[in-house]
Protein backbone atom coordinates (compact mmCIF):
# COMPACT_ATOMS: atom_id res chain seq x y z
CA UNK A 1 0.00 0.00 0.00
CA UNK A 2 0.77 3.92 -0.90
CA UNK A 3 1.21 5.70 2.51
CA UNK A 4 2.48 9.22 1.28
CA UNK A 5 2.54 11.35 4.78
CA UNK A 6 4.79 11.09 7.18
CA UNK A 7 4.33 12.87 10.95
CA UNK A 8 7.63 13.49 13.07
CA UNK A 9 7.54 14.06 16.46
CA UNK A 10 10.56 15.27 18.02
CA UNK A 11 10.87 14.39 21.63
CA UNK A 12 13.27 17.18 23.81
CA UNK A 13 12.91 17.57 27.62
CA UNK A 14 10.30 20.33 27.75
CA UNK A 15 8.70 20.40 24.06
CA UNK A 16 7.40 18.00 21.66
CA UNK A 17 7.32 19.73 18.06
CA UNK A 18 4.87 18.64 15.46
CA UNK A 19 5.45 18.50 11.73
CA UNK A 20 4.77 16.82 8.39
CA UNK A 21 6.61 15.64 5.78
CA UNK A 22 6.05 14.23 2.22
CA UNK A 23 8.37 10.68 2.63
CA UNK A 24 6.32 7.90 1.68
CA UNK A 25 6.49 6.63 5.41
CA UNK A 26 4.09 6.01 8.53
CA UNK A 27 3.10 8.22 11.78
CA UNK A 28 7.00 8.49 13.08
CA UNK A 29 7.49 9.32 16.85
CA UNK A 30 11.61 10.09 17.42
CA UNK A 31 13.82 11.26 20.23
CA UNK A 32 17.26 13.41 20.74
CA UNK A 33 19.05 10.36 21.11
CA UNK A 34 17.86 8.63 17.89
CA UNK A 35 15.29 6.40 19.36
CA UNK A 36 12.45 5.78 16.95
CA UNK A 37 8.44 5.00 17.13
CA UNK A 38 6.76 4.62 14.17
CA UNK A 39 2.80 3.81 14.37
CA UNK A 40 1.12 2.15 11.53
CA UNK A 41 -2.11 0.63 10.36
CA UNK A 42 -5.74 0.08 8.72
CA UNK A 43 -9.14 -0.17 9.35
CA UNK A 44 -11.62 -1.50 7.04
CA UNK A 45 -15.21 -2.74 6.67
CA UNK A 46 -17.38 -4.31 4.24
CA UNK A 47 -21.57 -4.79 3.33
CA UNK A 48 -22.02 -8.65 1.73
CA UNK A 49 -24.79 -9.99 0.40
CA UNK A 50 -24.51 -14.10 0.68
CA UNK A 51 -26.40 -16.30 -1.28
CA UNK A 52 -25.98 -20.19 -0.76
CA UNK A 53 -27.38 -23.43 -1.19
CA UNK A 54 -27.41 -25.84 1.11
CA UNK A 55 -25.16 -29.05 1.00
CA UNK A 56 -25.99 -32.45 -0.36
CA UNK A 57 -27.32 -35.04 1.95
CA UNK A 58 -26.98 -38.14 -0.77
CA UNK A 59 -24.36 -39.89 -2.49
CA UNK A 60 -24.83 -42.25 -5.16
CA UNK A 61 -28.44 -42.57 -3.62
CA UNK A 62 -27.36 -42.95 -0.40
CA UNK A 63 -28.04 -40.97 2.96
CA UNK A 64 -24.66 -39.91 3.58
CA UNK A 65 -23.34 -37.23 6.39
CA UNK A 66 -21.62 -35.03 4.30
CA UNK A 67 -18.27 -32.81 6.54
CA UNK A 68 -19.95 -29.35 5.84
CA UNK A 69 -17.24 -27.97 8.07
CA UNK A 70 -15.04 -28.85 5.56
CA UNK A 71 -14.98 -26.11 2.81
CA UNK A 72 -15.34 -22.60 2.60
CA UNK A 73 -18.68 -22.10 1.55
CA UNK A 74 -21.63 -20.56 4.12
CA UNK A 75 -24.64 -23.39 4.25
CA UNK A 76 -27.12 -20.23 4.09
CA UNK A 77 -29.85 -19.65 1.77
CA UNK A 78 -29.54 -15.41 2.06
CA UNK A 79 -27.79 -13.33 4.72
CA UNK A 80 -26.87 -9.61 4.87
CA UNK A 81 -23.91 -8.83 7.27
CA UNK A 82 -21.45 -5.83 7.94
CA UNK A 83 -17.88 -7.75 8.12
CA UNK A 84 -14.07 -7.01 8.50
CA UNK A 85 -13.03 -8.85 5.28
CA UNK A 86 -9.68 -10.65 5.23
CA UNK A 87 -7.14 -8.23 6.53
CA UNK A 88 -8.03 -7.00 10.28
CA UNK A 89 -8.47 -3.78 11.00
CA UNK A 90 -4.90 -3.50 12.41
CA UNK A 91 -3.14 -1.26 14.82
CA UNK A 92 0.85 -1.48 14.37
CA UNK A 93 3.43 -0.08 16.13
CA UNK A 94 7.76 -0.27 15.52
CA UNK A 95 10.29 0.43 18.37
CA UNK A 96 13.71 1.37 16.61
CA UNK A 97 17.14 1.53 18.33
CA UNK A 98 19.67 3.70 16.97
CA UNK A 99 22.08 1.96 14.93
CA UNK A 100 25.29 1.16 16.47
CA UNK A 101 28.08 -0.71 15.26
CA UNK A 102 26.17 -0.98 12.08
CA UNK A 103 23.35 -2.84 13.34
CA UNK A 104 19.95 -1.99 13.40
CA UNK A 105 17.83 -3.13 16.36
CA UNK A 106 14.02 -2.65 16.29
CA UNK A 107 10.69 -4.60 18.40
CA UNK A 108 7.08 -4.94 16.48
CA UNK A 109 3.94 -5.07 17.84
CA UNK A 110 0.71 -6.03 15.72
CA UNK A 111 -2.88 -6.14 17.22
CA UNK A 112 -5.44 -7.43 14.69
CA UNK A 113 -8.99 -6.35 15.49
CA UNK A 114 -12.34 -7.61 14.39
CA UNK A 115 -16.01 -6.10 14.21
CA UNK A 116 -17.46 -9.50 13.16
CA UNK A 117 -19.22 -11.55 16.01
CA UNK A 118 -22.41 -12.26 15.76
CA UNK A 119 -25.60 -10.35 17.48
CA UNK A 120 -24.40 -9.73 20.70
CA UNK A 121 -25.07 -6.16 22.16
CA UNK A 122 -21.63 -6.26 24.00
CA UNK A 123 -19.97 -7.61 21.30
CA UNK A 124 -17.64 -10.37 20.76
CA UNK A 125 -15.22 -9.72 18.33
CA UNK A 126 -11.55 -11.44 18.62
CA UNK A 127 -8.45 -9.50 18.92
CA UNK A 128 -5.40 -11.12 18.17
CA UNK A 129 -1.55 -10.14 18.71
CA UNK A 130 -0.24 -11.60 15.29
CA UNK A 131 3.01 -9.86 15.74
CA UNK A 132 5.38 -9.53 18.32
CA UNK A 133 9.08 -9.86 17.59
CA UNK A 134 12.09 -8.42 18.01
CA UNK A 135 14.82 -8.10 14.77
CA UNK A 136 18.32 -7.38 13.94
CA UNK A 137 19.80 -6.24 11.00
CA UNK A 138 23.14 -6.16 9.74
CA UNK A 139 25.66 -7.31 6.74
CA UNK A 140 24.37 -10.67 7.55
CA UNK A 141 20.91 -9.65 6.47
CA UNK A 142 18.18 -9.44 9.08
CA UNK A 143 17.03 -11.86 12.07
CA UNK A 144 13.99 -11.89 12.84
CA UNK A 145 12.71 -13.51 16.68
CA UNK A 146 8.91 -14.01 17.62
CA UNK A 147 5.86 -14.13 16.14
CA UNK A 148 5.36 -13.02 12.47
CA UNK A 149 4.00 -13.41 9.30
CA UNK A 150 4.97 -17.51 7.42
CA UNK A 151 7.15 -18.00 4.64
CA UNK A 152 5.69 -20.88 3.13
CA UNK A 153 2.91 -19.31 0.95
CA UNK A 154 3.46 -15.85 1.96
CA UNK A 155 3.97 -14.52 -1.55
CA UNK A 156 0.63 -15.99 -2.44
CA UNK A 157 -1.52 -14.66 -0.14
CA UNK A 158 0.40 -11.15 -0.57
CA UNK A 159 0.18 -11.19 -4.16
CA UNK A 160 -4.19 -11.52 -3.88
CA UNK A 161 -6.13 -8.84 -4.65
CA UNK A 162 -8.56 -10.57 -1.67
CA UNK A 163 -6.03 -9.16 0.86
CA UNK A 164 -7.56 -6.23 0.55
CA UNK A 165 -11.48 -7.36 0.27
CA UNK A 166 -13.82 -10.36 1.76
CA UNK A 167 -13.47 -13.36 -0.50
CA UNK A 168 -14.74 -16.68 0.73
CA UNK A 169 -16.58 -16.45 4.08
CA UNK A 170 -18.63 -13.60 4.20
CA UNK A 171 -20.79 -14.16 7.27
CA UNK A 172 -21.37 -12.32 10.13
CA UNK A 173 -21.64 -15.64 12.01
CA UNK A 174 -17.90 -15.92 12.16
CA UNK A 175 -15.92 -13.74 14.68
CA UNK A 176 -12.69 -13.66 12.81
CA UNK A 177 -12.00 -12.56 9.56
CA UNK A 178 -12.96 -13.99 6.31
CA UNK A 179 -11.26 -15.97 4.46
CA UNK A 180 -10.36 -14.08 1.15
CA UNK A 181 -8.75 -16.85 -1.17
CA UNK A 182 -7.41 -19.24 1.64
CA UNK A 183 -8.60 -23.02 0.88
CA UNK A 184 -9.28 -21.48 -2.62
CA UNK A 185 -5.84 -20.84 -4.36
CA UNK A 186 -3.38 -21.55 -1.59
CA UNK A 187 -2.81 -22.50 1.61
CA UNK A 188 -2.57 -19.84 4.10
CA UNK A 189 0.99 -19.50 5.65
CA UNK A 190 -0.09 -17.53 9.05
CA UNK A 191 1.46 -15.69 11.52
CA UNK A 192 3.85 -17.95 14.06
CA UNK A 193 6.45 -18.10 16.59
CA UNK A 194 9.77 -18.10 14.28
CA UNK A 195 13.12 -17.66 14.63
CA UNK A 196 13.84 -16.22 10.59
CA UNK A 197 16.61 -15.22 8.22
CA UNK A 198 16.51 -12.98 5.18
CA UNK A 199 19.70 -13.46 3.74
CA UNK A 200 21.77 -10.09 2.87
CA UNK A 201 21.09 -9.29 -0.95
CA UNK A 202 22.39 -12.08 -3.15
CA UNK A 203 23.08 -9.65 -6.52
CA UNK A 204 21.33 -10.61 -9.73
CA UNK A 205 17.99 -10.22 -8.16
CA UNK A 206 17.80 -13.25 -6.22
CA UNK A 207 16.96 -12.91 -2.73
CA UNK A 208 16.19 -15.83 -0.16
CA UNK A 209 14.85 -16.17 3.64
CA UNK A 210 14.85 -19.39 5.49
CA UNK A 211 13.70 -20.09 8.88
CA UNK A 212 12.40 -22.87 11.89
CA UNK A 213 9.00 -22.66 13.31
CA UNK A 214 7.45 -23.41 16.22
CA UNK A 215 5.55 -27.36 15.32
CA UNK A 216 1.92 -27.47 14.84
CA UNK A 217 -0.27 -30.61 16.10
CA UNK A 218 -1.42 -32.57 12.52
CA UNK A 219 -4.50 -33.79 13.32
CA UNK A 220 -6.41 -37.08 11.53
CA UNK A 221 -10.15 -37.11 11.38
CA UNK A 222 -9.98 -39.54 14.30
CA UNK A 223 -8.02 -37.77 16.98
CA UNK A 224 -6.57 -40.98 18.45
CA UNK A 225 -4.00 -41.32 14.88
CA UNK A 226 -3.17 -37.56 14.75
CA UNK A 227 0.43 -36.72 15.55
CA UNK A 228 1.24 -34.45 18.10
CA UNK A 229 4.54 -35.34 19.60
CA UNK A 230 6.43 -32.39 18.48
CA UNK A 231 10.10 -33.79 18.47
CA UNK A 232 11.52 -31.12 15.76
CA UNK A 233 10.49 -27.31 14.45
CA UNK A 234 8.94 -27.02 11.21
CA UNK A 235 11.43 -25.33 8.37
CA UNK A 236 10.04 -23.00 5.90
CA UNK A 237 12.10 -21.51 3.03
CA UNK A 238 11.85 -19.14 0.23
CA UNK A 239 13.95 -18.08 -3.17
CA UNK A 240 12.97 -15.22 -5.00
CA UNK A 241 14.04 -13.70 -8.37
CA UNK A 242 13.28 -10.60 -9.75
CA UNK A 243 13.52 -8.68 -12.91
CA UNK A 244 13.27 -7.11 -16.16
CA UNK A 245 12.57 -9.88 -18.92
CA UNK A 246 15.42 -9.68 -21.46
CA UNK A 247 14.85 -5.72 -20.82
CA UNK A 248 11.39 -5.40 -22.63
CA UNK A 249 9.53 -3.37 -19.56
CA UNK A 250 7.74 -6.91 -18.36
CA UNK A 251 8.43 -6.96 -14.64
CA UNK A 252 9.21 -10.62 -13.29
CA UNK A 253 8.45 -11.48 -9.88
CA UNK A 254 9.38 -15.38 -9.55
CA UNK A 255 9.71 -17.47 -6.34
CA UNK A 256 9.84 -20.67 -5.01
CA UNK A 257 9.08 -21.41 -1.18
CA UNK A 258 8.87 -24.91 1.07
CA UNK A 259 7.72 -25.98 4.19
CA UNK A 260 8.77 -29.77 6.01
CA UNK A 261 8.06 -30.55 9.51
CA UNK A 262 8.64 -34.44 11.21
CA UNK A 263 6.06 -34.82 13.60
CA UNK A 264 6.06 -37.96 15.77
CA UNK A 265 3.08 -39.89 17.38
CA UNK A 266 2.50 -40.95 20.90
CA UNK A 267 2.98 -44.42 22.24
CA UNK A 268 -1.19 -44.27 22.61
CA UNK A 269 -1.32 -42.76 18.76
CA UNK A 270 1.05 -45.10 17.10
CA UNK A 271 -0.80 -48.02 18.44
CA UNK A 272 -3.84 -46.96 17.38
CA UNK A 273 -2.55 -46.11 13.79
CA UNK A 274 -1.46 -49.42 13.80
CA UNK A 275 -4.77 -50.92 14.34
CA UNK A 276 -6.05 -48.93 12.02
CA UNK A 277 -3.95 -49.82 9.24
CA UNK A 278 -3.93 -53.44 9.45
CA UNK A 279 -0.59 -53.87 8.16
CA UNK A 280 2.84 -54.39 9.42
CA UNK A 281 4.70 -51.12 8.83
CA UNK A 282 5.96 -47.59 10.51
CA UNK A 283 3.36 -45.80 12.14
CA UNK A 284 5.38 -43.62 15.00
CA UNK A 285 5.70 -40.27 12.63
CA UNK A 286 3.98 -38.22 9.92
CA UNK A 287 5.98 -36.06 7.65
CA UNK A 288 4.04 -32.83 6.25
CA UNK A 289 5.74 -31.18 3.40
CA UNK A 290 4.92 -28.45 1.18
CA UNK A 291 6.04 -26.61 -1.93
CA UNK A 292 4.67 -23.35 -3.60
CA UNK A 293 5.65 -21.38 -6.64
CA UNK A 294 4.42 -18.43 -8.60
CA UNK A 295 4.71 -15.97 -10.43
CA UNK A 296 3.94 -12.25 -11.09
CA UNK A 297 4.31 -10.35 -13.98
CA UNK A 298 3.68 -6.24 -14.79
CA UNK A 299 3.76 -4.19 -18.14
CA UNK A 300 2.38 -1.00 -17.74
CA UNK A 301 -0.81 -1.43 -15.97
CA UNK A 302 -1.45 -4.75 -16.47
CA UNK A 303 -0.40 -7.41 -13.25
CA UNK A 304 -1.11 -11.04 -14.25
CA UNK A 305 -0.22 -13.39 -10.85
CA UNK A 306 -0.03 -17.01 -11.47
CA UNK A 307 0.47 -19.53 -8.60
CA UNK A 308 0.28 -23.27 -7.63
CA UNK A 309 1.11 -25.38 -4.42
CA UNK A 310 1.86 -29.32 -3.74
CA UNK A 311 1.06 -30.50 -0.41
CA UNK A 312 1.52 -33.64 1.88
CA UNK A 313 -0.11 -33.87 5.08
CA UNK A 314 -0.79 -30.12 5.40
CA UNK A 315 -4.68 -30.20 4.41
CA UNK A 316 -7.21 -28.25 2.39
CA UNK A 317 -6.41 -24.86 4.40
CA UNK A 318 -2.63 -25.07 6.08
CA UNK A 319 -1.46 -26.10 8.73
CA UNK A 320 -2.34 -23.59 11.57
CA UNK A 321 -4.72 -23.74 14.50
CA UNK A 322 -7.59 -21.49 13.18
CA UNK A 323 -10.33 -21.58 10.48
CA UNK A 324 -10.73 -25.45 11.15
CA UNK A 325 -12.62 -28.03 9.79
CA UNK A 326 -13.91 -30.23 12.38
CA UNK A 327 -13.94 -30.67 15.98
CA UNK A 328 -12.53 -33.40 17.90
CA UNK A 329 -13.71 -34.45 21.20
CA UNK A 330 -14.60 -30.71 21.37
CA UNK A 331 -11.17 -29.56 20.65
CA UNK A 332 -10.25 -27.87 17.36
CA UNK A 333 -7.97 -29.44 15.08
CA UNK A 334 -4.93 -27.81 14.06
CA UNK A 335 -4.60 -28.71 10.73
CA UNK A 336 -7.36 -29.05 8.08
CA UNK A 337 -8.04 -32.31 6.27
CA UNK A 338 -4.27 -32.89 6.57
CA UNK A 339 -4.80 -36.41 7.82
CA UNK A 340 -7.51 -39.27 7.01
CA UNK A 341 -9.39 -41.51 9.46
CA UNK A 342 -7.11 -44.51 9.62
CA UNK A 343 -3.97 -41.12 9.99
CA UNK A 344 -2.53 -41.37 6.53
CA UNK A 345 -1.13 -37.98 4.87
CA UNK A 346 -3.76 -36.77 2.09
CA UNK A 347 -2.16 -35.12 -0.31
CA UNK A 348 -3.38 -31.84 -1.71
CA UNK A 349 -2.67 -29.31 -4.32
CA UNK A 350 -4.25 -26.45 -6.16
CA UNK A 351 -3.58 -22.25 -7.53
CA UNK A 352 -5.24 -19.31 -8.82
CA UNK A 353 -4.96 -17.19 -11.55
CA UNK A 354 -5.09 -13.28 -11.24
CA UNK A 355 -5.12 -10.78 -13.70
CA UNK A 356 -5.91 -7.10 -12.68
CA UNK A 357 -5.71 -3.49 -14.50
CA UNK A 358 -4.91 0.06 -13.07
CA UNK A 359 -6.68 2.31 -15.25
CA UNK A 360 -4.83 5.32 -13.66
CA UNK A 361 -5.81 8.09 -11.44
CA UNK A 362 -6.37 5.40 -8.44
CA UNK A 363 -8.75 3.33 -10.59
CA UNK A 364 -8.26 -0.73 -10.94
CA UNK A 365 -10.07 -3.68 -11.79
CA UNK A 366 -9.28 -7.41 -11.30
CA UNK A 367 -10.35 -11.01 -12.01
CA UNK A 368 -9.15 -14.27 -10.06
CA UNK A 369 -9.85 -17.85 -10.22
CA UNK A 370 -8.78 -20.71 -8.32
CA UNK A 371 -8.93 -24.00 -5.93
CA UNK A 372 -7.60 -26.28 -3.96
CA UNK A 373 -8.01 -29.68 -4.01
CA UNK A 374 -7.98 -33.07 -2.39
CA UNK A 375 -6.49 -36.36 -3.41
CA UNK A 376 -8.73 -39.38 -1.63
CA UNK A 377 -7.19 -42.02 0.15
CA UNK A 378 -7.94 -45.80 0.60
CA UNK A 379 -9.50 -44.81 3.68
CA UNK A 380 -11.75 -41.64 2.13
CA UNK A 381 -12.85 -43.93 -0.63
CA UNK A 382 -15.05 -45.35 2.14
CA UNK A 383 -16.41 -42.37 3.09
CA UNK A 384 -18.82 -40.51 0.88
CA UNK A 385 -18.64 -37.50 2.85
CA UNK A 386 -15.26 -36.33 2.51
CA UNK A 387 -14.81 -33.08 0.99
CA UNK A 388 -12.18 -32.70 -2.28
CA UNK A 389 -12.71 -29.19 -4.05
CA UNK A 390 -13.31 -25.89 -3.33
CA UNK A 391 -13.24 -23.46 -6.48
CA UNK A 392 -13.87 -19.83 -6.49
CA UNK A 393 -14.23 -17.30 -8.87
CA UNK A 394 -13.99 -13.04 -7.53
CA UNK A 395 -13.44 -10.09 -9.79
CA UNK A 396 -12.84 -6.51 -7.58
CA UNK A 397 -12.98 -3.09 -8.90
CA UNK A 398 -11.18 -0.70 -6.66
CA UNK A 399 -10.73 3.13 -6.49
CA UNK A 400 -7.76 5.31 -4.16
CA UNK A 401 -10.11 8.56 -3.24
CA UNK A 402 -6.79 9.18 -1.84
CA UNK A 403 -3.51 7.46 -0.99
CA UNK A 404 -4.82 6.41 2.58
CA UNK A 405 -8.51 5.80 1.55
CA UNK A 406 -10.28 2.97 -0.54
CA UNK A 407 -12.99 1.91 -2.17
CA UNK A 408 -14.24 -1.41 -3.00
CA UNK A 409 -16.86 -3.79 -4.90
CA UNK A 410 -16.20 -6.81 -4.91
CA UNK A 411 -18.29 -9.93 -5.98
CA UNK A 412 -18.11 -13.88 -6.31
CA UNK A 413 -18.99 -17.00 -7.04
CA UNK A 414 -17.51 -20.01 -4.64
CA UNK A 415 -18.50 -23.67 -5.00
CA UNK A 416 -17.21 -27.15 -2.67
CA UNK A 417 -18.15 -30.67 -3.59
CA UNK A 418 -17.57 -34.07 -1.98
CA UNK A 419 -15.93 -37.47 -3.21
CA UNK A 420 -19.31 -39.16 -5.39
CA UNK A 421 -21.70 -36.50 -4.04
CA UNK A 422 -25.30 -36.07 -6.09
CA UNK A 423 -24.90 -32.33 -5.70
CA UNK A 424 -22.18 -29.63 -5.44
CA UNK A 425 -22.95 -26.52 -2.84
CA UNK A 426 -22.86 -23.47 -4.04
CA UNK A 427 -22.60 -19.59 -2.68
CA UNK A 428 -22.23 -16.25 -4.47
CA UNK A 429 -21.59 -13.37 -2.67
CA UNK A 430 -20.94 -9.36 -3.15
CA UNK A 431 -20.83 -6.04 -1.63
CA UNK A 432 -19.16 -2.96 -1.10
CA UNK A 433 -16.40 -1.53 1.30
CA UNK A 434 -13.67 0.39 1.92
CA UNK A 435 -10.34 0.79 3.70
CA UNK A 436 -8.23 3.29 5.59
CA UNK A 437 -4.69 3.01 6.06
CA UNK A 438 -2.49 5.20 7.82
Amino acid sequence: MKISKKIAVAAIPAVMALASTNVDSKILLMSQEGWEVSFDGAANAFIMQNSGTNAPTTAGGATVAFDTTAGIVNARNSETSIVTGLLPNVWGMTLKAPTANGLDMSARLGLYTHMNGGENALGNGEINIRETSGSIAGSFGSVLVGRSLGIHQSNAILNDMLLFGVGAGASAGNNNTTLGRIGVGYLYTDFQPQVSWTLPELGNGFAAKVGVFDPKDVAADTAANSATDHSAPRVEAQITWNGDFLQTGVGVNLWVDGTYQYTGRTLAETQSRQAAAGVDREHDHVESAGVGFGTKLSYDGFSLVATGFWASGLGMRGQHSVLPIRQVNNAVAATTGALDDDGKERKSYGGYIQGTFDFGQGTNVGYSYGGNYLRMTGSDMNNLGTSNANTMHSGMIWHNVTDNFRLIAEGGYAEKSWYLADDDQEDSFGGIGAFFFW
